[in-house]
């Protein structure tokens, strides 16, 4: 072997030299790859010169050729065989030269011919691509390639989508790269809509251009993503509730529900109350995460029965989308209030008063009377009570009442009456409202002053001054101010002598107004009379008889006041030779009179 490799030196060196005289041949071999080992590729005689023959020849590959390894050379024969599969992506060409011991050279060169031995790969069987929603139509987006080991002809001549393509929204289209590969992009062909379909689960496959030709698939996962092109939307355009008054703060009352086909912020829903357009005096709330609508503060039906609020869904976007529902909600009355009373008074200032001549149905009272609440709860009784059978109550459409007087009135009996007026409602339990007062019955004149009694007798020296108290007479009035005023007056009437006194108006109080003289009248009389102040004016009399005590007021009277007698002389004593007579206008009963001789009147 050491000796074949020397030799082979020395020829290729003469070589060199020009030494030897025969001339170089060359012999191109092409063998198709994946051969088995022991294929003939060719007969490196074929590459000697013509004429020329050689029973041996030296081969001369460089090291790590493959020659030594891939090539079977049969050096006596110069038959070149595979010594294993050759594979075109791994060497495409061998070659060596072979010398003949002659010194006549062949450069042989194999080529190793590629066969359609492997199919287009792409780099990793599962792909993901996100593209934005709405992408103007057009748009490329590319795509790894997928490598042929395989090249020319053999190599990747093409792309087709397989599957998956909703609606034709994409096709494939190649272009060559830098490195002359075909790349492929992903073309949008129609409008995508993330909320229509949010995916696209494509089928590549890529082919090469053998024949058959060879291909290999991969999965394109294309997500859209999404842009804030959806406002919320409402389950309902209009909400309606119906909720009673008296439900307590706090308390749910409906959810209204958006929904936004969006995705992440921008499909996130808050909701909120327009408070611009709907209860500014905030009666509601709204969860702004669920939409649940509770009740904030105390209701009441007889303010507003109806609430329209409008609420507003939109998202979290930087640049939100909002939408608008409508919610109304109905109040039911509860039974909260009670009924109202408005008492008008008929008399003439308004006060609860009746005249005592109030004829049976003249009116008194004026009441209307309603109730806040609705419906069934507004259907108001009224009653009366007190007032002993005086009065009574009447209406025509249950909602003016009238009081009026049912019998005959006496204020002289009864001056004022107790009533109440009360109104109740039909709820359950009944609220009622009550009204009492005190009614007065007015004065008529209809009662004359009555003296205590009808004859008063009293007893006066006849000797009093002008003025003096004789008695006081009283009458009495059963009526009421100026009709009950008594004024006292004195009736003169001829040979009573009621001159002779005075009385004052106002007390009663009789006096004398002159002097008495018992010796002209011991009995005079005078006849008073009491009148009121009402109009027209009631009165009564009484008599009042006056006994007059007699005093020693005057002097007895002689008949003649100059007696002349003549007298006897001897006249036993005793003898009466005279007889006087006086008068005096006493009642002789009263007074004697005395008598007495002055002697010094006398003469003897």
């Amino acid at each position: 072997m050491v000796a074949r490799v020397l030799l082979l030196l020395f020829l290729l060196g003469g070589l060199a030299q020009g030494q030897a005289s025969a001339a170089a041949g060359t012999l191109d071999l092409q063998i198709d790859e994946e051969q088995p080992a022991g294929t003939l590729v060719g007969d490196i005689s074929a590459g000697l010169p013509p004429g020329t023959n050689t029973y041996m020849y030296f081969i001369s590959a460089q090291e790590g050729s493959g020659v030594a390894t891939d090539l079977e050379i049969d050096e006596n024969t110069g038959i070149i065989k595979t010594a294993r599969v050759l594979d075109h992506e791994s060497r495409d060409h061998y070659s060596f030269i072979a010398v003949t011991p002659e010194g006549a050279t062949v450069e042989v060169r194999v080529q190793v011919n590629d066969i359609n031995d492997h199919a287009p790969s792409f780099p990793r069987p599962r792909g993901a691509l996100q593209i934005p929603e709405h992408t103007p139509l057009g748009s490329r987006f590319p795509l790894e390639p997928a490598l042929d080991a395989d090249s020319g002809l053999l190599d990747t001549q093409g792309y087709a989508l397989k599957g998956g393509n909703l609606g034709q929204a994409f096709q494939l289209e190649t272009r060559r790269g830098p490195n002359g590969a075909l790349q492929p992009e992903l073309v949008v062909a129609s409008i995508l809509d993330r909320e229509a379909c949010s995916t696209y689960t494509l089928r590549l496959e890529a082919y090469d251009g053998g024949s058959p030709p060879r291909s290999s698939q991969m999965t394109l996962d294309v997500s859209l993503q999404d842009i804030n092109d959806n406002a919320p939307a409402f389950n309902q355009s209009r909400y309606h509730t119906l909720i009673p008054e008296n439900l307590q703060p706090g308390s749910s009352i409906l959810q209204v529900f958006a929904w936004d086909s969006d995705e992440g912020e921008n499909g996130a829903v808050v909701y909120e109350i327009n408070r611009r357009q709907s209860d500014p005096e905030q009666y509601f709330v709204i969860d702004a995460a669920t939409g649940v609508i509770k009740l904030n503060k105390g209701l009441d039906y007889e303010l507003r029965k109806v609430h329209e609020l409008v609420v507003q869904a939109r998202d979290k976007a930087v640049h939100p989308e909002v939408s608008t529902a409508f919610v109304t909600i109905q109040v039911r009355d509860y039974n909260d209030n009670q009924p109202t009373m408005t008492i008008i008074f008929l008399s003439e200032d308004g006060s609860p008063r009746i005249s005592e001549g109030a004829q049976p149905g003249q009116f008194v009272a004026r009441i209307s009377v309603s109730d806040p609440d609705y419906g069934e709860y507004a259907n108001v009784n009224v009653s009366l009570e007190g007032g002993e059978g005086k009065f009574a109550l009447t209406t025509k459409d249950n909602i003016i009442y009238l009081i009026c007087v049912d019998q005959l009135l006496d204020r002289e009996e009864r001056d004022s009456y107790e009533l109440r007026v009360t109104a109740t409602d039909a709820g359950t339990p009944p609220l009622r409202a009550e009204s009492a007062f005190v009614l007065q019955v007015m004065d008529v004149n209809d009662n004359p002053p009555l003296f205590d009694a009808q004859e008063y007798e009293q007893t006066v020296p006849e000797v009093v001054y002008p003025g003096s108290f004789v008695l006081q007479v009283t009458a009495r009035d059963k009526d009421q101010g100026p009709n009950g005023e008594v004024c006292y007056s004195i009736l003169h009437t001829p040979h009573t002598h009621s001159h002779w006194f005075a009385i004052d108006p106002a007390t009663g109080i009789v006096t004398t107004a002159s002097s008495l003289d018992y010796e002209i009248d011991p009995q005079p009389q005078l006849t008073v009379l009491a009148t009121d102040r009402g109009k027209p004016s009631l009165s009564s009399t009484a008599v009042v008889r006056v006994a007059l005590q007699d005093v020693n007021d005057n002097e007895p009277i002689f008949e003649s006041t100059f007696y002349n007698v003549s007298l006897k002389e001897n006249l036993p004593p005793g003898t009466c030779f005279l007889q006087t007579v006086c008068s005096e206008s006493h009642n002789s009963c009263v007074l004697q009179p005395l008598f007495s001789i002055k002697r010094e009147l006398w003469a003897v």
